[in-house]
């Protein structure tokens, strides 16, 4: 199999614009009916409610182009069923190139099954370039991630120290940003998405999340 960095080279070659995009990843909810993991727009049993799981997958596969590497991050859920702790990276990154057919050695899980919080994701991304510092050529990355998220997810991204010592640009690219250029209809769904009484709650505690980082009192806890 060819490695990170092998595919990076390759791919490179092509011009692409970043040398990876970073899929933040989404907590995930178990079907019972069909016997799978789904990726809906919101979880009622998850405290901050909207995830947009699916929506990323579908963004990441409209931007794949772009980039040699997805590197999709994500902690664990627990099946309620059998009790088995399974991965969202490797779940997101099966619906990625299962469902929306980006070449599957285009996508990478990583993470896995610990982490499951943006700060731990922020760390799961610097051990992985730390480890195939090849892969770094024109020092881009894009950080895909859902408009809700963005805020706090570029707080905790740009003030660890790794990126400027590096000399690494970041590049937020706004998944609802990605869906609507792809389809204007999309711009309802978004509208229709952002006036639930779940984006009121997860506006609340993404606000809240960014007062407690600015004031260094942040607590991580499972999310997306």
């Amino acid at each position: 199999m060819r490695s990170p960095e092998n595919r990076n080279n390759e791919a490179q070659e092509q011009e692409t614009r970043y040398d990876a995009v970073v899929v933040l990843g989404a907590v995930m909810e178990w079907n019972s009916k069909r016997k799978r993991w789904d990726f809906p727009s919101i979880i009622e049993r998850y405290p901050g409610k909207l995830v947009e799981g699916k929506a990323r997958a579908i963004a990441a596969s409209e931007i794949e182009a772009e980039t040699p590497l997805l590197l999709v991050t994500g902690g664990s859920d627990k099946n309620p069923e059998t009790g088995e702790v399974v991965s969202r990276a490797e779940e997101l990154a099966k619906l990625i190139s299962g469902r929306y057919g980006v070449p599957t050695e285009k996508v990478v899980p990583m993470g896995l099954q610990k982490d499951s919080h943006t700060l731990g994701n922020v760390e799961n991304v610097i051990s992985y370039l730390e480890e195939h510092p090849t892969m770094l050529r024109s020092k881009e990355i894009g950080i895909l991630v859902p408009r809700f998220q963005c805020a706090r997810a570029k707080l905790m991204f740009e003030s660890n120290p790794y990126f400027q010592e590096n000399g690494i640009t970041l590049e937020w690219i706004i998944v609802e940003d990605v869906l609507e250029n792809r389809d204007p209809r999309y711009k309802k769904w978004v509208e229709r998405l952002y006036s639930t009484p779940q984006a009121e709650i997860n506006q609340q505690m993404e606000q809240r999340g960014i007062k407690d980082l600015q004031r260094g009192k942040y607590k991580p806890q499972e999310s997306q």
